[in-house]
């Protein structure tokens, strides 16, 4: 299907039908013209070269040459020029502990936010590897799955916190078994798990885990974060304390992390506040063995006006070449004027048709080599030569992204991928998940899965988008529950407000019914009181007589000893029962 950048200059073929009736009119003025001085005939047989018929000839030759011009100053382009490339690198798996220990202020602001930062600067270094996420703590989950989509690799990464993990604690072990298990089959003998953590392992055997990784091809780099001597962990402004009341201190283990990476044949590296410590595990990765992975990268579109403008100067010069008269002589200069005036135009819209196509190149350079302000000035400029060129639509959207300025980005991606559906299927894909990218760092997370599901039903084999989707899937439906749960919470409220209410109009209405009852049972009482004095006097003397040590009978006795007996088994059970749950929340008691 052709698609046409500036369409609007298709207006034009309109004018074609005026040529014709402009003509049609001009031949008929110079006809009343010549009868004003002569007879027609007379004047036709004085002059025998003049052609009637070599007049329309040249001015349908004109026509067509002004419809292929005009076409060609439009524009038309034909799908899109799509670059198969093979991209060499290793599958790297992250594995970043999000425990409580991380919120400890080793670094600025604290640890975790510090590995976050770093990881950050590792992706925009990274080119042609495949990247994934996992996140650990008393349990571990693929927080991304390997991809090579680096944008969407920040936006997983910006996410994350120590909350991201419902299971607190450090599980170091599971952590590098999941992420054995999210490697490709195809990135045998070049996959890399990187473990940044403070090596406060509380739940299993971490060292065994690596010897495993190694026996399937992967190497285990380690990266320890924290210090030796150990710092309090903050959460809220309180200092975080264990189950005897004492303060936690959270110390870097790099005994445990350098036998880690010891047996996943990879290397240790302390993190600094200055150097991170990536730069050297980045380095080893290069030397392992590079794997190639396919990848489809858009280009641009195929330009077809080139062919449209040599039609057109091929009608030109057909029309220089015919003459208006038998004889050869030009009759019909004003036509081969504009004609002139055409050719000249076409050479000059061809070159400047190329000059936007030009400023894409350039921002395309800047933008491959991370410097994202340079390259949108020069898709701005772009802009302003063609307002309508896609690509450069699309690609300062991608500028604007890797500088952070969402909401401008997404406003040159909105509605842009509509329009690229009929024309390119694939950017119109490409363009809806960068679209929805940009929609989940946001957090608009129904936008997001509506424009990943755009992009899958164009593209349903792309592994990135799929597991977008699925991510943002599960954000939106936390997203739902936590809303259900606030509503719940708001109607919980209100409904204990009204009860609460209702109770303290009851307690109100007993409170008033028990003091009646007290002023009658006061009226009653002092009634009495003259008639009870001596029957009470008599019977507080013979209370007297007969106060003594009152004595336990036998049975009393032996009822009294079973329920101590029966306390005490209920107090051994109780005991055992809290024994056995101990035992469960052994692995659990260190959350931190």
């Amino acid at each position: 299907m052709i698609y046409f950048a500036q369409p609007h200059f298709l207006l034009l073929i309109f004018l074609i039908p005026l040529f014709f009736i402009f003509y049609r009119v001009a031949r008929g003025i110079r006809r009343r013209r010549i009868a004003k001085f002569g007879d027609p005939g007379l004047v036709n047989r004085l002059t025998p070269n003049s052609s009637k018929r070599k007049g329309w000839v040249k001015l349908t030759l004109f026509s067509l040459a002004f419809l292929f011009f005009t076409i060609g100053m439009a524009r038309p382009q034909i799908g899109a020029v799509l670059k198969k490339k093979e991209i060499k690198g290793s599958e790297i798996m992250v594995v970043l502990d999000v425990s409580n220990s991380m919120l400890a202020k080793d670094y600025s602001p604290n640890r975790l936010e510090k590995a976050k930062m770093a990881l950050s600067r590792l992706v925009d270094g990274l080119k042609g590897d495949r990247i994934g996420l996992i996140i650990f703590a008393g349990e571990s989950f693929v927080q991304l799955p390997i991809t090579s989509d680096y944008v969407s690799a920040k936006i997983f990464l910006n996410s994350i916190t120590t909350e991201s993990v419902p299971v607190q604690g450090t599980a170091m072990g599971e952590a590098i078994t999941t992420a054995l298990r999210s490697f490709t089959s195809e990135s045998e003998n070049s996959r890399a798990v990187i473990l940044i953590t403070d090596g406060e392992n509380h739940e299993d055997n971490p060292v065994e885990a690596a010897r495993e990784a190694s026996t399937v091809g992967a190497r285990i780099f380690c990266i320890g974060v924290g210090s030796p001597e150990g710092k309090p962990i903050e959460i809220d402004g309180q200092l975080m304390k264990d189950s005897a009341g004492e303060i936690v201190m959270t110390r870097l283990d790099e005994k445990t992390l350098t036998e880690v990476a010891q047996a996943g044949g990879g290397i240790y590296v302390r993190a600094g506040n200055g150097d991170f410590g990536l730069n050297r595990i980045t380095d080893a990765i290069k030397e392992m063995e590079d794997k190639e992975f396919e990848s489809v990268v858009f280009e641009e579109f195929d330009e077809q006006y080139v062919y449209f403008f040599a039609i057109a100067l091929f009608f030109l010069i057909l029309e220089f070449l015919i003459g208006s008269t038998r004889s050869g002589k030009d009759f019909f200069r004003p036509v081969r004027g504009v004609s002139a005036i055409l050719v000249f135009l076409t050479v000059s819209i061809s070159m400047s048709a190329q000059d936007d196509k030009k400023e894409v190149r350039k921002g395309n350079s800047f933008f491959k080599n991370g410097q994202y302000s340079e390259a949108e000035v020069e898709y701005r400029r772009a802009l302003d030569i063609d307002s309508l060129s896609m690509t450069a639509k699309y690609n300062l959207a991608n500028a604007l992204y890797r500088e952070n300025r969402y909401e401008e980005a997404a406003a040159f991606l909105k509605g842009l991928g509509d329009s690229l559906v009929c024309v390119s299927p694939s950017m119109a894909s490409d363009v809806y998940h960068n679209a929805a990218n940009v929609a989940l760092n946001q957090k608009d997370y129904q936008s997001a899965v509506d424009l990943y599901k755009k992009s899958l039903r164009l593209s349903p084999d792309n592994f990135d988008t799929k597991s977008n989707l699925a991510y943002a899937q599960k954000m939106l439906e936390q997203q739902q529950n936590q809303n259900q749960q606030n509503q719940q919470n708001q109607q919980n409220q209100q409904d204990q407000q009204d009860q609460q209410n209702q109770q303290d109009q009851q307690d109100q209405q007993d409170k008033q019914n028990q003091q009646d009852k007290q002023n009658q049972q006061d009226q009653q009482d002092k009634q009495n009181k003259d008639q009870n004095q001596g029957q009470n006097k008599e019977k507080n003397q013979d209370k007297d007589r007969d106060s003594q040590e009152p004595k336990i009978s036998q049975e009393t006795a032996r009822q009294m000893l079973e329920a101590i007996k029966d306390k005490e088994k209920e107090t051994k059970e109780k005991v055992a029962k809290e024994k056995a749950e101990q035992s469960k929340r052994k692995k659990k008691d260190k959350n931190w």
